[in-house]
């Protein structure tokens, strides 16, 4: 087998590799054809990876005169870096320009991952690496002056009102001027002209790409807030079986995805799955409904709280009463945790006849079946020290000292109380010691109870519910 190394396809000659399967295909004699449409689906990290495997793909991939080559390295780009749409400068080939324009390489210098590329200098670096190797004209050497105009001769950036330059490009610079002070005057103006030309072709390409990225970022944003308006139209075209709209225009904009899709909209450079972003839009919206109705119930229950006790509320048929095992196991409740929908129509709200007659008995039902099964939590009732210390109530004021009833404490306080002066407990036994007022109780329970299937922690609970 020849070992001579050659590109996919040459710019004299038309090179091929037939597909025979007379023997195993390996790295060194893989068709051409096969490895091209190998290709066809590498991202740009996948090619640079490839080239490492042997000689030839190294050869094939690293070609810059090979018009498949070329093609190869253009596909992946686009396909695979949103931000590097545009064509490579006039005079980087497309290996070099991915290779700088791989922002997930991270910085070049301290390989930190927040970066980004300075093409007029063509670096990639952080903002604390760049920061130490550029120079403003205000700092340049007094031998950068030297014969020499160092603005038109050295590629810049402009950063307010000053013009910033690469340190290494100022002293490469200053190198080569020193070496010209004792020459003719006509091989100083030659150095002078070609550092011009130099620095003027690259500004002028870097001042093009700048306005051609300009151009796709709005053209990329307008394309994304068309999908987005789009995604936001279908959803409100979308009929329930009575004709009235699925969902409705103000909850949709209350949904985090909607504005995460709208920030989305607004980044150009960013891949989008706008059929991911939609069904995370319903997802959510039939969420948002279910804390809604949640909500609901948890009003319901709160005005129907009595301080009686779970029998005399039956005798009389109506409240609940504080030790009503709903209190401890509504969030594990199946009704509570997928509210049902009157029709399957999440707009159309319960009545007061349905939430009392129907679903807070319903409610009641799964949470004493919850309490009889093995393996559920136990609280106990919350007026109990136990069951009130399970639901996370021992922040709260409802406790009070069993040996003199003289005021309220939480239960931090209530133990110290009892290994105060006044009563000298060594050991507090919280059962025979501690009570739990009912009364209080009801004040409490606004702040424990679940308002999205999880216990509450602050007063805004409470707040919200009694706006």
């Amino acid at each position: 087998m020849s070992q001579h190394l050659h590109p996919i396809i040459s710019p004299n000659t038309n090179f091929s590799i037939s597909c025979s399967t007379s023997l195993p295909i390996t790295a060194n004699t893989v068709p051409v054809e096969i490895f091209i449409e190998i290709c066809r689906y590498l991202s740009p990290t996948d090619l640079f990876s490839l080239m490492e495997v042997c000689k030839q793909f190294r050869c094939w991939l690293s070609s810059t005169t090979s018009k498949s080559t070329r093609e190869i390295w253009c596909t992946s780009r686009k396909k695979f870096l949103p931000k590097l749409q545009l064509a490579p400068f006039s005079d980087m080939n497309e290996q070099s320009y991915m290779r700088l324009g791989l922002i997930e390489k991270g910085c070049q210098f301290c390989k930190g991952k927040v970066c980004k590329v300075y093409w007029v200098f063509r670096v990639r670096s952080c903002k604390k690496c760049f920061s130490k190797r550029i120079v403003s004209h205000r700092d340049l050497p007094s031998e950068a002056m030297f014969l020499v105009d160092v603005y038109n001769c050295l590629p810049y950036m402009e950063r307010g009102p000053d013009c910033i330059y690469w340190h290494r490009d100022v002293i490469a610079a200053c190198r080569e001027l020193k070496e010209l002070r004792n020459s003719n005057p006509e091989k100083q103006a030659e150095w002078i002209g070609q550092k011009k030309l130099t620095a003027q072709k690259i500004m002028e390409n870097y001042k093009k790409r700048r306005s051609d990225q300009n151009l796709l970022s709005l053209s990329l944003r307008k394309k994304d807030k068309r999908q987005f308006e789009r995604i936001i139209h279908e959803l409100k075209e979308e009929r329930l079986p009575d004709g009235n709209s699925k969902y409705l225009d103000r909850w949709i904009w209350n949904l985090q995805s909607c504005d995460d899709a709208f920030q989305l909209s607004r980044e150009p450079f960013v891949q989008k799955d706008w059929k991911v972003l939609k069904r995370a839009m319903i997802v959510e919206y039939e969420e948002l409904m279910k804390q809604r109705r949640r909500l609901q119930i948890c009003n319901a229950i709160l005005t129907l709280l009595t301080t009686s006790s779970v029998h005399e509320n039956a005798l009389l048929g109506n409240g609940i009463s504080v030790s009503d095992p709903l209190i401890g196991c509504i969030r594990w409740c199946p009704s509570y945790q997928n509210p049902p929908f009157f029709n399957n129509d999440p707009r159309i709200p319960w009545d007061d006849q349905y939430l009392s007659s129907n679903l807070i008995q319903k409610l009641r039902d799964e949470a004493q079946e919850l309490r009889r099964l093995p393996g559920q939590i136990k609280s106990g009732p919350i007026t109990t020290v136990f069951g009130a210390l399970s639901l996370g109530c021992e922040k709260c004021e409802i406790f009070m000292c069993k040996l003199c009833q003289s005021e309220h404490f939480n239960y931090h306080e209530a133990c110290h109380h009892l290994k105060g002066s006044k009563h000298n407990v060594v050991t507090v036994l919280p059962d025979d010691m501690i009570s739990v007022d009912r009364n209080k109780v009801i004040e409490c329970i606004p702040l424990i109870y679940p308002f999205d299937g999880s216990p509450s922690e602050t007063l805004q609970h409470y707040r919200h519910w009694h706006v």
